[in-house]
């Protein structure tokens, strides 16, 4: 194994934790919403929450992808570029979400 692989999969362990982290605060803020409990802080939490809990989980998933869709002993530039501008696109794209479209109340 390289050390770019090696890299790819620290990176890959280190998002799991993130995600699972992030996945956590983000559901318990939820369901303290749910029930309204500490309903200003679990606001807040939830509304931080989803996106660094979107992005960790993408970049867990792409770096399991490029880890099972290369071989270690070529270089991959290509699909590189291609997976960090998805990660890119979509984290815009959650800002943007997140920015201009208004929150529905019932």
């Amino acid at each position: 194994m390289n050390t770019h692989s090696s890299t790819i999969t620290n990176i890959k362990k280190v998002a799991l934790v993130f995600f699972i982290i992030t996945g956590l605060l983000h559901l318990g803020s939820s369901m303290f919403l749910a029930n309204d409990l500490f309903v200003k802080a679990a606001f807040i939490t939830n509304k931080t929450m989803d996106i660094p809990f979107a992005i960790t989980g993408l970049i867990y998933a792409l770096a399991s992808l490029r880890l099972n869709l290369t071989n270690p002993e070529h270089d991959h530039k290509t699909l590189d570029i291609i997976l960090i501008c998805a990660i890119i696109v979509i984290l815009l794209g959650l800002i943007g979400i997140n920015l201009f479209l208004p929150d529905l109340q019932a």
